[in-house]
């Protein structure tokens, strides 16, 4: 179904005669052919559907949430959730001139805008948006793949769109005589999407199993703490002993006896925690065995894909191989890893490092990745976080003394299908770091 300006134009004027100004974006969902927007106002959730291209142009209001069956997940989808996830809901306006949609949104107190271009069967996108609060605006182009400083904040967003064919002389007599509802057309689409069947076991049942697991595997790290009890690991100097997910803080003026309790202590209640997870692990695993399992299903249409850079690189994800593209620094307590080009950063976080590896990269800049490995259990120094920070810069020919970075440890990472060397993170942290001398460690 492709819309004509007209169309979208009483699209537009539907949304904002339902008065979902303020509402929040709540979840975001992906059809082969649609992007839901979940958005929450006073007394009701709407659903706002943008065609993603290939034939599926246009904008639609719905009251109910894509078919599970049909919703796929892709790099796009990635990145409309973690920019637009938890926002406020502003506007929906058009171009005056051509078929381009401006969805307006509040983030950090600032209103942003993503654009939507439908041209020629495909969809091309701006994005208008800040990174973390107190930032400059940037603007990315998914024609160019990249992002940049508008020069101006007055910057008319709809004018980029002329260097990809953006007319001023459209015609907008032109109307389609049915603009079908977006249940008819998610009905079709089930229709085509070959769903095919796939089996698995009762799903709640498996989801509880496998969180219990997760849950068991955390208590059973109280044998890590008893074996630094029993060394006689040293207490005295340190504010936080972290050991795996187990993080003890010693607060206030404690001798050696009272430290070595507060560890004590906690090893008993994940004993505690152990014993109770086991009897909930084997029950759990009773009610599983003899349960039929269920037939699920999946629908197997090939998405359409926006006009984004990212997408091209698809094929050298299937033609690396199995080269190391990343370097490692040994020292006396530490490893330090650092990643050579964007296959490279992926080797490093999938192959290289462990969960509870430190990453580190600039602030707000393109750059390598660089993972910090501690040996033993002890916290990241602001040394070693400087060491880090330098290595990074002088990888990524940054040349300030001051490194502005954020780091996270390897777990909080979640890596972008299609799109080689870029992550998503949280529980990031923002620091800036003075320069040091690294050339010894990093020479040839």
């Amino acid at each position: 179904m492709i819309q004509y300006y007209l169309d979208l134009e009483k699209q537009v004027k539907n949304i904002k005669e339902k008065s979902l100004s303020q509402g929040q974006i709540q979840k975001l969902y992906s059809t082969a052919y649609y992007i839901s927007l979940s958005i929450r106002a006073p007394g009701k959730t709407w659903h706002l559907y943008f065609g993603r291209g290939g034939g599926y142009e246009g904008i639609w209001l719905h009251e109910s949430p894509p078919p599970s069956v049909l919703r796929r997940k892709d790099n796009f989808l990635e990145y409309l959730r973690r920019h637009l996830s938890s926002c406020s809901f502003l506007d929906v306006t058009m171009d005056r001139f051509d078929r381009i949609a401006k969805l307006t949104y509040q983030k950090f107190g600032k209103e942003q805008s993503f654009l939507w271009f439908w041209k020629g069967r495909k969809l091309y996108f701006l994005h208008h948006y800040m990174d973390r609060p107190e930032t400059p605006f940037k603007v990315l182009l998914s024609w160019r793949n990249k992002s940049f400083f508008p020069e101006g904040e007055d910057t008319n967003l709809f004018e980029y769109f002329d260097e990809i064919g953006r007319r001023q002389d459209m015609n907008h007599d032109l109307v389609s005589p049915d603009v079908p509802g977006m249940d008819i057309l998610l009905t079709e689409e089930l229709k085509v999407a070959e769903l095919k069947d796939v089996t698995s076991v009762p799903t709640f049942l498996q989801r509880k199993k496998e969180n219990i697991q997760a849950d068991l595997r955390k208590a059973e790290q109280w044998h890590k703490l008893q074996a630094l009890l029993d060394k006689q690991h040293p207490l005295e100097s340190i504010y936080e002993l972290k050991v795996g997910d187990q993080k003890i803080k010693f607060v206030g003026e404690l001798n050696p006896y009272e430290r070595r309790n507060l560890v004590f202590e906690k090893i008993k209640k994940l004993k505690r925690g152990e014993n109770i997870l086991q009897q909930r692990l084997a029950q759990v695993e009773e009610q599983l065995m003899g349960k039929e399992v269920v037939k699920a299903r999946e629908s197997k249409i090939p998405m359409v894909r926006p006009i984004w850079g990212e997408d091209t690189r698809t094929t050298v994800i299937q033609q690396q191989n199995t080269t190391e593209n990343y370097r490692v620094f040994v020292m006396e307590d530490c490893q330090i890893g650092v990643g050579l080009n964007a296959q490279g950063n992926d080797q490093l976080r999938s192959r290289w490092a462990n969960k509870e590896d430190h990453w580190l990269h600039l602030d707000g800049l393109k750059s390598t990745h660089v993972v910090i490995k501690l040996t033993g259990a002890r916290s990241i120094s602001s040394e070693l976080l400087n060491l880090g920070a330098t290595i990074v810069a002088h990888f990524s020919h940054f040349k300030d003394d001051w490194i502005p970075i954020i780091y996270t440890q390897v777990k909080n990472l979640k890596g972008v299908s299609g799109a080689p060397g870029m992550v998503i993170y949280k529980k990031e942290k923002h620091l800036r770091c003075p320069r040091t001398n690294v050339d010894d460690l990093i020479k040839d």
